[in-house]
C-alpha cells in the first residue's frame, strides 16, 4: 500500500519520466526492509513449537496443563467431570532469550517426572518485501526421566546405562510463513530419538511431520490448530498397536504480558518425545481433552 501511494505521487508530479523498473527501484529504497514480526504469538501453538523465540533479556514463565479424556469411551463421566478430576500431565517452564535469535529453557512435567532442558535458534527470518518469504528455527531438546520406574524394566539405578536409558531427545526444523495479518501456517520436520522402547518392534528413532496455523478473529483473540503425522510402521492408521496422530484446535487470547489458550487436544502428554510417540487416545472415541497453555513474559 505505502509503494502505491508514493507510485501515485510521483506520477501525478509528472518530474522526469522513468521506466517502470526505474520506479521500483526508487520505491524500495524509499520503503525500508524490515524483519516479519509475531508470525505466531507465543512459543507454542498448542502441542508444536513455533518459530518464535523469547526476546532476549526476557523470561517466559509457562504451564501447561492437560485434563482426563471428555468422551465415555475413553474414561470420561460426570463423576470425574469429563476428566476435570484427572489431570494426564502438567508442564512448568522456564524459558530466556539470551539474544532476539537464541533462547533457551527448562521444564519439569508431570508424567514420568520429566525434566527437560531446549534451545531454539532464529536461523532465518520472514522480509516484509519478499526478500526473504519463509522463517525458519530451529528446535532441540534432551529428555530425563525422574522416575524410578516409569513403566519399563531398568538395569540396576546406580548403573550408567539405567540412567542412559532414561533419556530422550527431539530435533526440529520449523518453517513459518505469515501470509497477512491474520494468517500464519507452519510445517515442522521432526526427528525423535529414544534411548529405550518398551516395544522390541519399536524404533528408537521416529521421524514425522507437523503442521499447525492460527487465524486471527479479533484484535485480541485467535483460532489455532496443530497436528502432526507420524511416519512410524507401528503407528499408522489401521495398525492395532494403539498409536494415534496428535492433533489440537483451539483459542487463543492476548493480554497485555499474557498469552492464554485454551483447546481440545488428543495428545495426553506435553514434551515431543510423548505426544509424537505415544499419543494412545482417538478423537473418534472421545479421546480428546480440555487443556490450557498459559505464558506471562518478564523483563529481567
Amino acid at each position: 500500500m505505502k509503494k502505491l501511494l508514493i507510485l501515485v505521487v510521483l506520477t501525478a508530479t509528472a518530474i522526469p519520466v522513468f521506466s517502470q523498473d526505474d520506479l521500483s527501484a526508487i520505491l524500495d529504497t524509499l520503503v525500508p526492509r524490515e524483519k516479519m514480526a509475531a508470525t505466531f504469538k507465543s512459543t507454542r501453538i498448542i502441542n508444536l513449537q513455533t518459530n518464535e523465540t523469547v526476546h532476549r533479556r526476557t523470561l517466559d514463565f509457562r504451564v501447561a496443563h492437560r485434563f482426563g479424556a471428555i468422551g465415555a469411551k475413553s474414561g470420561g463421566s460426570i463423576h470425574n467431570l469429563y476428566g476435570f478430576d484427572n489431570s494426564a500431565d502438567i508442564r512448568i517452564a522456564f524459558e530466556y532469550g539470551i539474544t532476539d535469535a537464541l533462547m533457551v529453557g527448562v521444564s519439569r512435567t508431570k508424567h514420568n517426572e520429566d525434566y527437560e532442558g531446549l534451545v531454539k535458534y532464529r536461523l532465518l527470518q520472514q522480509t516484509n518485501d519478499g526478500h526473504i518469504p519463509l522463517a525458519i528455527t530451529l528446535f532441540g531438546n534432551m529428555v530425563y526421566s525422574g522416575r524410578v520406574n516409569p513403566g519399563y524394566t531398568y538395569d540396576d539405578p546406580s548403573t550408567s546405562t539405567e540412567h542412559m536409558r532414561r533419556l530422550s531427545y527431539t530435533l526440529q526444523a520449523i518453517i513459518a510463513r505469515k501470509f497477512s495479518s491474520r494468517f500464519s501456517f507452519e510445517l515442522l520436520p521432526t526427528m525423535v530419538h529414544r534411548n529405550f522402547v518398551e516395544n522390541v518392534e519399536d524404533d528408537n528413532n521416529i521421524f514425522a511431520l507437523g503442521a499447525g496455523g492460527r487465524i486471527k478473529v479479533t484484535r485480541s483473540m485467535a483460532i489455532i490448530a496443530d497436528y502432526i503425522y507420524n511416519f512410524s510402521e507401528l503407528r499408522k492408521p489401521g495398525n492395532d498397536y494403539g498409536y494415534y496422530n496428535a492433533l489440537g484446535v483451539g483459542l487463543e487470547f492476548e493480554t497485555g504480558g499474557h498469552v492464554f489458550s485454551i483447546m481440545f487436544t488428543n495428545a495426553e502428554y506435553i514434551l515431543e518425545h510423548e505426544f509424537v510417540a505415544d499419543t494412545r487416545s482417538s478423537w473418534s472415541n472421545g479421546g480428546f481433552r480440555f487443556s490450557f497453555n498459559i505464558s506471562r513474559n518478564f523483563k529481567v
